[in-house]
């Protein structure tokens, strides 16, 4: 493997001293970097604002940051705040989120993550730069904003995407691209449309870096593994965006049961629609060895960076992450 980063998550029974132990086991077995996940739990900057302080090498990058709850200004000073912390730590994954997060909680109006996407990376990097912002556009406007620190400068940006549209945007304006739920499979065609898109931009398609989530549990309870994934599945699989990428790898039967059992208002039957080589194929669970047999074929098929992705169906969870996390070394 090029690289190996690591993904935390809320957890109501994880406490930020564990948090904090997780990133420096992370960072003693050799981990690149350090990945936030954002929605309803700790706000994702100042969470890893705390990881960046308590580490000394390791990489920190929100995985992902909304680019409808921030603006580009505001993004540009959260970067530059890590710059001012530790300077060449910090990676910004950005992404469109999705429409219940973004509508329902935040009560915005989620439309045309495309179009947004391309203007906001487009401003960010100005700003990143130090230049002073002076749009007008389609979907954000900016008079006159330039940072009041030093500039972190050129920053990398990943773009999350999980449709076709989005990967070959990706593969034109960001850095890198951040996946999810991709199986071991459907790599090579995902990797083939970043590409696509990097080449209509006239990028060499080898400089988009690719990283994936992969939700990992080294365990030698497979059946508990397999049902907490499957629900953890379910709760994505009634999200638009996800059901269509799912139906798209192949899953159309168990993603068109579990949703018309979830409308019925079946929740136990809708979990269960989602049968277990879906789980296999969308999770790494198993023995040590095992789990770094799978991590590795993903490296293989195309991933520069893997990233695991720790969960447990345990309820101490802490030493299960930590078993989990001290399975790799990079």
């Amino acid at each position: 493997m090029k690289r190996l980063g690591m993904a935390l998550v809320p957890q109501r029974d994880i406490s930020m001293p564990d948090y904090i132990a997780m990133a420096q086991l992370a960072e003693q077995q050799g981990y690149d970097v350090i990945w936030g996940a954002e929605s309803n739990g700790y706000e994702l900057f100042s969470f890893l604002s705390v990881l960046l302080s308590q580490t000394q090498r390791i990489k920190v990058a929100p995985g992902i940051a909304s680019i409808f709850t921030r603006t580009p200004a505001f993004m540009a000073m959260s970067a530059a705040t890590w710059h001012l912390i530790a300077p060449g730590r910090s990676l910004l994954g950005l992404g469109v989120s999705t429409r219940i997060i973004v509508g329902h909680w935040h009560g915005l109006t989620w439309d045309q993550p495309l179009g947004r996407t391309a203007e906001y990376v487009g401003m960010l990097r100005q700003a990143l730069r130090g230049e002073r912002l002076v749009h007008q556009g389609r979907f954000y406007a900016s008079q006159q904003f330039r940072l009041g620190v030093e500039a972190p400068g050129e920053m990398p940006i990943y773009l999350a995407a999980v449709n076709t549209k989005m990967l070959r945007l990706a593969g034109e304006i960001a850095d890198g691209v951040l996946l999810t739920w991709v199986p071991l499979e459907a790599v090579p065609q995902v990797v083939a449309d970043i590409r696509a898109g990097a080449e209509v931009a006239g990028r060499n398609p080898r400089d988009v870096d690719i990283a994936m989530y992969l939700r990992t549990c080294v365990t030698d309870d497979r059946p508990a593994a397999l049902e907490w994934l499957r629900r953890d599945i379910t709760g994505y699989t009634v999200a638009d965006v996800y059901s269509r990428v799912f139906r798209r790898f192949g899953f159309q039967a168990e993603v068109d049961a579990m949703q018309e059992a979830w409308q019925r208002g079946d929740r136990a039957l809708a979990t269960a629609q989602i049968a277990d080589p879906m789980v296999d194929a969308l999770g790494v669970i198993g023995t040590a060895d095992a789990c770094r047999e799978k991590v590795e074929a993903f490296a293989a098929a195309g991933v520069d960076e893997p990233i695991i992705l720790p969960f447990t169906p345990r309820a101490d969870a802490l030493p299960a992450y930590q078993q989990t996390i001290s399975a790799f070394s990079a």
